[in-house]
């Protein structure tokens, strides 16, 4: 197949988080199997720009700023989707395309699904990773009768009633999806790219010598990581040396106010700043730890910082109620927590930290889990079987229809 795969995020100019982990992980082992794939992602403003990594076919597009000023994030989704029509067009145009993936974040298919006709007509299909209604809802961003929330969300609603076929990350979205913007949920496959348990695998490497708990994400406030401070604060005077170790990106205000935090709480040496890790070099920093927790308050799911983990063989803290719990199984993967309970979140800590041999253990089976439910290898085929049911299936009523879009 001829595969085109949108997604603003895409290694290493603008990896950021989870989508453009699994567009990464989608390209290359599609590519492998031996289909083309194209990827548009976003560049800087000196002009589109096109190259190989790898196997697969790279276009990045600028922004408009280069012919008006952005001022806010509505007029950005809507005058970026305009460039990424007009690359995927080039793309299909050159190549003829069998099937567009885009993310439903940023409605980055929005024009090219508005124009759509039976002449450029190319099978359309959305992943859904965390939707905009969804955010807006449980975690209060944006605000629900702010100018963003309403354009967003009509965007959104439109690149999904549009696109040929809809499949989510997990139940979780798609769900959020069903019941706002009227999709049947029993109708969207949940497929995602899973993580590559080569790549994050239990290395060889010694623990830390200090009892150390690690954090991936973006150093945020809805990311739980001033409720994993504040418990960590509350064990450390049984844990001689406890380690918080903090892995992503943050404002500079955030870490100041972080380190406040455990300054106030007499514990100088508790935080351990690491910033930006590639993905090569994580599996290091997680086979040196000896538990994860990332108690973000509502997460899309499945959470792939969760399963990455996991498959370094660490037992796993997530909150419960959204889509991690899809993934991180009380007493078999993991431990869930209330949302926002620091109290739960210390007990959970406790736990692990002071039962090397049941925390080992749970590792163990984390791993496992992740090897026979998350191997990207098996996930990517399943996602590629999903690629040809939708191509065939456009193809079929094409031509039963006398061309056209299906549906239209």
């Amino acid at each position: 197949m001829r595969l085109c795969l949108v997604s603003q995020e895409y290694p290493p100019e603008t990896a950021r988080g989870g989508i453009g982990s699994q567009t990464y992980l989608k390209a290359h082992h599609l590519a492998a199997l031996g289909h083309r794939v194209h990827v548009v992602s976003r560049g800087s403003n000196d002009g589109v720009r096109t190259y190989q990594d790898g196997s697969v076919h790279v276009t990045r597009v600028p922004g408009f700023e280069q012919h008006l000023p952005i001022y806010t994030t509505e007029v950005d989704w809507l005058t970026y989707s305009t460039q990424v029509a007009a690359a995927v067009a080039a793309i299909h145009q050159e190549h003829r395309l069998d099937l567009v993936d885009f993310p439903e974040w940023a409605c980055e298919g929005y024009v090219h699904l508005l124009n759509q006709t039976e002449w450029n007509y190319v099978p359309t299909v959305i992943h859904l990773h965390g939707p905009l209604v969804m955010f807006g809802h449980a975690i209060g961003w944006p605000e629900i009768d702010s100018e963003f929330f309403r354009v967003g969300t009509a965007m959104e609603a439109t690149c999904l009633r549009l696109a040929d076929r809809v499949f989510s990350s997990s139940r979780c979205s798609a769900q959020w999806c069903s019941d706002h913007y009227g999709l049947n949920a029993a109708e969207i496959p949940i497929l995602n790219t899973g993580v590559d348990v080569e790549l994050f695998r239990p290395l060889d490497v010694p623990r830390d010598s200090r009892p150390t708990i690690v954090f991936v994400g973006n150093l945020s406030e809805n990311k739980g990581v001033d409720m994993l401070v504040d418990a960590a604060c509350a064990i450390a005077p049984e844990f001689p040396g406890l380690k918080l170790k903090l892995i992503g990106m943050g404002k500079p205000a955030a870490r100041e106010h972080l380190h406040r935090r455990v300054g106030s709480a007499g514990l100088p040496d508790l935080l351990e700043f690491t910033g930006f890790v590639r993905r090569e070099e994580l599996p290091d920093h997680l086979s040196r730890a000896h538990v994860f927790a990332a108690p973000s308050g509502y997460e899309g799911g499945p959470g792939f910082v969760y399963l990455e983990a996991m498959a370094c063989g660490l037992p796993v803290i997530a909150c419960s109620g959204s889509g991690a719990s899809e993934v991180v199984i009380p007493e078999k993967t993991g431990l869930l927590v209330p949302p926002h309970d620091t109290g739960a979140l210390a007990v959970a800590l406790r736990r692990l930290l002071g039962d090397p041999h049941g925390c080992r253990a749970l590792g163990d089976a984390a791993r496992q889990y992740v090897k026979h439910e998350a191997d990207s290898r098996t996930c990517v085929r399943q996602i590629e079987s999903f690629y040809a049911s939708v191509v065939a299936e456009c193809r079929a009523t094409t031509m039963s229809d006398g061309g056209g879009r299906p549906n239209e």
